[in-house]
């Protein structure tokens, strides 16, 4: 039976609005320049190193081999505990049957069990019967920084088990669209393009605990999901079979409205959004990076704790009016102005947005 069924797109349905109004101003994406590596101190190469750091987790990166109608006849799995679960990228497993896993040390193949996937997070959990192997290890993903160099560590069936590469996280808290265009958030943008049979490998850090499980992107480029948010979806799949949601934007929003702003916008109050991910539901719905949000719905907005309270409110799926803010003219982008800064025209506008799913 195929597992198109099982990953049904869920959160893409808010993305389409009969006719979304056009945004005004393109919508601002982070774009990290790519940090200069170096190598390790010492004598050892970018390779010598990155296969010393995956030693402690090489028994950890499954090799998955796909049958039926996957687009990819290959990619990994990361093992989550000794019960058999395993991580894995739930987009790379569209469309395949007779799942097959190539276990360290095993002279053949095992049969892989589905348990769950979900498009929204990213994430699906096999099952494979290997007891004799010992756990894996974690670290704390929120010691990555940009600029850092991992390890990105995969399964590919060849007489070294493993392979190592080093990479580099050129962003995080990023939004990419899957291979099949299903929008993923909160993710470490790498800097190498791995390859679709990387999707589901283990990013280490450098005592060579996983960090983060890889996922393809449309363009071919690899983003990561952090491993705490990864394993914390992964057993929702394995206690219920589907994954929490709450409502979401797509934005991020500024620390708050200096009382230069507020003067020169001549306002109260408000949430600043900083940025607006392309194809996000708050995109599609016209907002645009340095728009001020006053109103959601029937509630005021003064702050952000105005806003996420009433966002806490809603399921993905509802539908929002927004008015707010927004400054106008040729070359008017975020608003991070000083007190001398030129004056600029501003309106008051509204927009409806069908607001969009995220992992709780």
């Amino acid at each position: 039976m195929s597992f198109i069924a099982g990953c049904t797109v869920v959160g893409l349905a808010w993305l389409v609005q009969e006719e979304p109004p056009a945004p005004q101003v393109q919508a601002v994406i982070n774009e990290v320049a790519a940090a200069e590596t170096s190598l390790p101190e010492g004598p050892l190469s970018f390779d010598e190193w990155a296969n010393d750091i995956a030693e402690a987790n090489r028994h950890a990166v499954i090799g998955l081999l796909l049958g039926g109608t996957a687009e990819h006849d290959m990619a990994q799995a990361i093992m989550l505990s000794t019960d058999g679960h395993l991580l894995t990228s739930a987009h790379a497993l569209m469309g395949a049957e007779n799942i097959t896993a190539k276990v360290p040390g095993a002279d053949r193949p095992s049969p892989v069990t589905f348990v769950a996937s979900d498009p929204v997070s990213g994430v699906a959990v096999l099952k494979i019967n290997a007891p004799d192997l010992p756990p894996p290890v974690f670290a704390d993903d929120r010691s990555v920084l940009v600029s850092d160099v991992l390890v990105a560590l995969a399964n590919h069936g060849e007489d070294t088990d493993s392979l190592a590469r080093t990479v580099s996280v050129l962003g995080d808290e990023q939004v990419a669209a899957a291979a099949n265009g299903d929008l993923l958030s909160g993710l470490f943008r790498l800097s190498d393009d791995l390859g679709p049979e990387w999707a589901g490998s283990a990013v280490l850090e450098e005592s060579g605990g996983i960090v983060a499980m890889t996922v393809e992107n449309q363009d071919g480029r690899h983003h990561a999901i952090p491993i705490g948010q990864a394993r914390q979806y992964a057993q929702q799949l394995i206690d219920t079979g589907t994954v929490e949601y709450k409502a979401w934007l797509g934005v991020e929003f500024a620390t708050g409205l200096s009382p230069a702003i507020m003067e020169r916008r001549q306002l109260l109050g408000g949430v600043l959004f900083s940025r607006v991910w392309n194809e996000t539901p708050a995109a599609q719905g016209g907002l645009v990076a340095g728009d001020i949000i006053i109103g959601a719905g029937p509630v005021n907005v003064i702050d952000k704790q105005d806003l996420s309270l009433y966002l806490a409110t809603l399921q993905p799926g509802d539908s929002v009016e927004f008015r707010f803010n927004r400054a106008v003219g040729s070359g008017v982008g975020p608003d991070t102005t000083t007190p001398d800064s030129a004056e600029i025209e501003t309106e008051i506008l509204t927009t409806t947005v069908v607001v969009g799913a995220r992992p709780a």
